[in-house]
């Protein structure tokens, strides 16, 4: 690569530590005229496409930087029938708002902004296809947006004006699920007929009860008129009312899925499968001519009696999500339940919806083959299918017997699809080889033992990686194999790496209980240590929401010899100062740790937050880290802290939070007693040196003036040197990319290039056992490890 001669460049090779999967897959689509092309959208992973010689996934947004990571949630994706090389995606994060134009598969993309914030992991991110370009005419393009409700361009896609979708004498809807354009229904060089999914909010009747939801128009948007047949507003919901989900189409019959949701805490946006709660739902199929007429329309939802003992237009137990016409055979058919209560379904019909089948429900109907992928198999999720939010399901154009579904976890596929008709199991396997979307808070490498990456995982909760090859086994989970999910942290001592404390969410059945873990295995099985209970009402009223599914427990550190534990125990993404507790018998007794001010005062502010971590060669150093850059020492294992003085240059940050609320990376450095390095972004990379008699500390600005660091991590020495390798992510030399120093930052080299950027930067640490080797955290494309090209 080139580069203007101020740094040395060194290639670098970046493979995955292969979770893979663990995320929400939004959507597919099919090329209809062109073998070989299937596009899936992510809700923070941005968009793959499918390689079906290798049946793996290729990221297309590998050159997306942590600065410009708008581009890793799509909202939509659309092909154009007539140009088979071409790609449009719609993506944001509400501030920067781009449909993003491809005309050769995704490798390259042009950005024209768009007049509407979009964000494609926000509620109503399940639903069908918003962007769809005209079949006849490619300069023509709908997006139906998040805000400002249908747009249009006939630039392809460089210009938009707003068409309002209403009743006639309503307002224009500003919240669009899902765009279809019929292909027949072609006039003077253009097609006619649209149908659109709407959230109903702008024409409520009042008393927050939904709208009409479907929408069809024959003027190319200019008018719109409400569809009939749509159901009645349910008995449920805090914004009752259907909202139509996705739509297919045979050639005759347009089939539309539809659900309500029995509560939103997203308002009027929540619609979708991604409410996670109960819902409702029906299938709707209409005939419509090529002229824009509806003929006739009925209910054809599939009989959900073998769950429920009745038989339901509206079924009562779930919403429906996905659907899908097979090409190939007109009349054949397949949908999927919707956030089902008793367990999401897929069915399969040969007659346009007068009768289905049920081809997958949970592990009785159809089978699950979770080979390869350890934490789906059903014994580490509490004995079941840990299918959900299955909300689109698409047949492969050109191969009747391939189909594809999404979950909030990764993508199955089956190869055997016509054997429904035949009565014989449809196999469905993950299909995630290549998909790496988890969100990677904390990655840890440990300096001994056969583990070499401890990963730190939203939702999952964490895996310890002995082969960066292959998938882990499934690592953080209880004597029952119940997993925990969304870690925050860990910490072992440098002495003995064995030794791994873990902060984790209990999961979503309650099977696991959140607060802290503890291994003596280097992460292969946990004990729950005890909550410190009775200390105060404060942590007594935390420990009771942690105990809660799916909620933060904190931060933990643990000292240098492994006799003392600390626990900052969390309230929401916040760590409360007066909520640090400490242990030296694991858990059996607990104190809470004192905290002073500068004047020697205890700190009694109930706003005020600590972080603590631990010293990696003193047992009795620990270190405190709160909002607006307070920086405390204790030297008597957690005991007591003594707060030290910031010089005015240091960056404000609060440094006192968890999760999403992590703006620096803070890392003690190994081998060494009383040195700290943190990434502050724009304020650069600091050496912190911490003087335990005197309780004072030293602060130096490692980087130079303009550069901005924003997670850093340390390794392996270069051959010769005394000092640690860094790794940083940021801007140097006034590029962003990784880079690394062997001389303490005095030096820098670059080691990525531009298609090696992989979105959003959570964490970065070396590996201390293998020099030029280091592994990355992301919020986009999993754990990857880097080390030097050969």
């Amino acid at each position: 690569m080139e580069n203007s001669k101020r740094y040395e460049y060194i290639p670098y090779v970046y493979r995955h530590a292969p979770i893979p999967g663990g995320g929400f897959v939004t959507g597919f689509v099919f090329h209809p005229k062109e073998k070989g092309i299937l596009y899936a959208r992510t809700d923070i992973g941005g968009v793959y496409r499918y390689d079906f010689d290798e049946k793996a996934w290729i990221s297309l947004v590998d050159h997306v930087t942590h600065i410009g990571k708008w581009e890793t949630f799509p909202l939509s994706i659309a092909i154009d029938p007539n140009h088979p090389d071409w790609l449009y995606v719609v993506a944001g994060d509400w501030k920067q708002n781009y449909l993003c134009r491809s005309k050769d598969r995704g490798e390259h993309f042009e950005y024209f902004p768009v007049p509407a914030g979009v964000h494609g992991n926000a509620p109503g991110r399940g639903t069908g296809e918003r962007l769809a370009v005209d079949p006849v005419d490619s300069r023509i393009i709908y997006f139906g947006s998040q805000t400002h409700g249908l747009l249009i361009s006939e630039d392809y896609g460089e210009h938009w004006r707003e068409l309002p979708v209403c009743p006639s004498g309503g307002k224009p809807e500003t919240d669009v699920a899902f765009v279809w354009i019929d292909p027949r229904s072609v006039r003077n060089g253009r097609c006619q007929t649209i149908v659109v999914s709407v959230s109903g909010k702008e024409n409520s009747p009042g008393n927050n009860v939904r709208g009409p939801s479907l929408y069809i128009s024959n003027d190319c948007g200019n008018s719109f008129v409400p569809m009939p047949g749509q159901p009645p507003v349910p008995g449920i919901g805090n914004y009752p009312g259907f909202v139509g989900q996705r739509a297919t189409f045979d050639g005759e019959y347009l089939y539309v899925t539809m659900a309500a949701v029995e509560y939103s805490w997203a308002g009027w946006h929540g619609y979708a499968c991604d409410m996670g709660g109960a819902q409702q739902g029906c299938v709707l199929r209409y005939r419509i001519t090529p002229e824009g007429e509806i003929k006739e329309w009925r209910y054809i939802t599939p009989d959900l009696s073998f769950l429920t003992g009745k038989k339901e237009d509206i079924s009562s137990i779930t919403g429906f999500g996905g659907i899908c016409a097979d090409p190939a055979h007109p009349g054949h058919l397949v949908c999927s339940t919707q956030c089902c209560q008793k367990g999401d379904c897929v069915f399969y019909s040969q007659d346009r919806g007068e009768h289905w089948i049920p081809i997958l429900h949970g592990l009785s109907i159809g089978k699950m083959d979770f080979e390869g992928v350890p934490y789906m198999k059903p014994e580490y999720n509490g004995g079941g299918n840990l299918i959900h939010w299955l909300s689109d399901i698409k047949i492969d154009p050109f191969d009747s017997n391939r189909a594809v579904f999404n979950t909030g976890t990764g993508i199955f596929m089956t190869e055997n699809l016509q054997d429904a008709s035949r009565g014989e199991p449809v196999v469905w396997k993950p299909s995630c080889r290549g998909l790496e979307e988890t969100v990677h808070l904390n990655v840890y490498s440990p300096p001994d033992g056969d583990v070499k990456l401890i990963d730190i995982v939203g939702d999952l909760g964490g895996f310890a990686f002995a082969d960066l090859t292959r998938p882990a086994e499934n690592s953080f989970a209880d004597e029952n194999n119940n997993r925990y999910i969304t870690c925050l942290n860990a910490d072992f001592p440098d002495a003995n790496p064995w030794l791994v404390v873990v902060t984790a969410r209990g999961n979503w059945t309650g099977t696991t209980t959140g607060g802290l873990i503890l291994s003596e295995d280097q992460c292969k099985t946990w004990v729950r240590l005890p909550d410190p209970v009775g200390i105060t009402p404060h942590i007594d009223r935390l420990i009771q929401a942690i105990r809660r599914p799916n909620t933060n427990s904190g931060w933990t550190a643990i000292s240098a010899d492994g006799k003392t534990i600390v626990w900052c125990v969390a309230d929401g993404t916040l760590l409360p100062l007066d909520a640090v507790v400490y242990t030296d018998d694991r858990g059996k007794t607990w104190e809470r740790s004192r905290v002073f001010d500068l004047d020697g005062r205890l700190v009694e502010d109930p706003k005020a937050t600590l972080k603590v971590l631990s010293d990696r060669v003193d047992p009795e150093v620990f270190y405190g880290f709160g909002d607006n850059s307070l920086m405390y020492i204790s030297t008597d294992r957690a005991r007591t802290f003594h707060q030290i003085e910031v010089p005015e240059e240091f960056p404000k940050l609060e440094l006192g939070g968890i999760d999403g609320r992590m703006p620096a990376e803070i890392r003690a450095e190994s081998q060494k007693t009383g040195v700290v390095w943190i990434s502050t972004g724009e304020g650069g990379l600091w050496r912190i040196t911490f003087d335990k008699a005197s309780c004072s500390a030293k602060f130096e600005r490692i980087s130079a003036p303009g550069h901005v660091i924003f997670r850093q991590g340390m390794g392996k020495e270069a051959p010769g040197s005394s000092c640690k390798t860094l790794y940083v992510s940021g801007i140097i030399y006034g590029e962003y990319g990784f880079w690394r120093s062997t001389d303490e930052g005095r030096t820098w080299q670059r080691i990525n290039d531009e298609k090696q950027m992989f979105g959003d930067i959570r964490s970065i640490t070396g590996d201390p056992r293998v020099f030029g080797r280091f592994y990355i955290g992301t919020g986009t494309r999993g754990v990857l490890w880097g080390e030097p090209a050969l």
